[in-house]
């Protein structure tokens, strides 16, 4: 049996099992385990709003990365029971790729040595502690960002490599940040 498989197919296929291992579908590391909360239910909300003057590159990227955040957050955040409902907002979830400011694309980025492009992460999510009087009882934020630069010449698979490490590393950033978070915030609310 013979398989054909197109360019394109291979680099998308090559892609998503990438972001399987490096944007987020790990387990949560041994030493830090699922933050169990006092509220009968969690409610996510719609992912961040689309970003603007993207390219279809930065959407992907930044799609990907609103699946492995939310992937995160439902092995982390857990209802433990209780009157309250704790919301997530998704209020920015981008991997975009850019030109450095100053700096020459091309034959010159080549030619110069220096990184060109550079990676830009941000994460930004509300989480909010409703009582079951529909009054708000707690609110915080939690919000990241990271940026890696790329050397002037960068293969495509390069650049999805790079993208793939710093989602991770966003991801993991995120993870650390989210748990002081709760834990110095909504304090009342762990069980």
């Amino acid at each position: 049996m013979t398989v054909v498989v197109t360019r394109r197919a291979f680099l998308f296929s090559s892609v998503l099992a990438g972001c399987a291992s490096a944007t987020g579908r790990r387990e949560v590391p041994a030493n830090r385990g699922p933050l169990r909360l006092a509220v009968g239910t969690i409610v996510a909300g719609e992912g961040p709003p689309p970003l603007p003057a993207a390219n279809f590159i930065d959407e992907r990227r930044s799609r990907d990365l609103v699946r492995a955040l939310r992937e995160r957050l439902a092995q982390r955040l857990l209802a433990a029971g209780g009157a309250a409902t704790l919301e997530i907002a998704f209020e920015q979830a981008a991997l975009t790729e850019r030109l450095i400011e100053g700096r020459v694309g091309g034959v010159g980025g080549l030619v110069a040595r220096e990184p060109t492009h550079a990676f830009e992460g941000a994460l930004a999510v509300g989480l909010r502690v409703v009582d079951a009087a529909g009054r708000e009882a707690a609110r915080v934020r939690v919000a990241v960002q990271r940026s890696r630069s790329l050397p002037a010449g960068s293969s495509v698979a390069a650049r999805e490599d790079a993208a793939r490490a710093l989602a991770g590393d966003l991801l993991e950033q995120f993870d650390r940040a989210l748990e002081s978070a709760v834990r110095e915030q909504l304090a009342p609310w762990l069980v």
